[in-house]
């Protein structure tokens, strides 16, 4: 069950979804929402609401391919660590799992809900004085939830990359 393919292939997948999930998630935060909540008004709303589909199921996939083969690993690897390479290991699975949760419970219901309010936008009208109080009311919230996806997904890099090397240290 703990074969040296499997854990080879567990690692390759590992890697490879982090980078992709952490990736996007900081493109997100960094790049995206800023550009969203600067141009909103001129039409990046609807833009934005085509990429987080789009961006939002690739990046939810690679969090699950991550968790999954992170499990794995730690079962084959890790089960029996107690030491302080082990903790900060376990330390950034808990962030990364933190992360998700973030992801789906407060990022994914905004998101759709905003990206639903915002199809209701007739182009070239101006919008009721509500709705605009809802729409930057639903993006503050966003931008809160990418940015705390963020960090956490910051923390369970740092501590993936910097494990083994945590029992020097203290």
């Amino acid at each position: 069950m703990f074969g040296i393919t499997l854990i080879v292939l567990a690692r390759a997948i590992h890697v490879m979804a982090g980078v992709a999930w952490a990736g996007s998630v900081f493109l997100l935060a960094s790049v995206i929402l800023p550009i969203a909540a600067k141009y909103g008004a001129e039409g990046a709303g609807r833009w934005m609401g085509l990429v987080a589909r789009r961006a939002g199921m690739s990046s939810m996939v690679a969090a699950l391919l991550t968790v999954l083969s992170g499990i794995y690993l730690f079962a084959a690897l890790h089960s029996q660590d107690a030491s302080t390479s082990g903790f900060v290991l376990k330390t950034g699975a808990l962030a990364a799992i933190l992360s998700i949760g973030v992801g789906v419970l407060l990022g994914r219901s905004t998101g759709i809900e905003l990206g639903r309010l915002q199809q209701t936008l007739a182009p070239g009208t101006a919008p009721a004085e509500d709705t605009l109080r809802r729409i930057d009311v639903l993006r503050r919230r966003q931008v809160l939830g990418v940015r705390l996806a963020a960090g956490l997904l910051g923390i369970a890099v740092l501590a993936m990359a910097t494990f083994r090397y945590a029992t020097a240290i203290s």
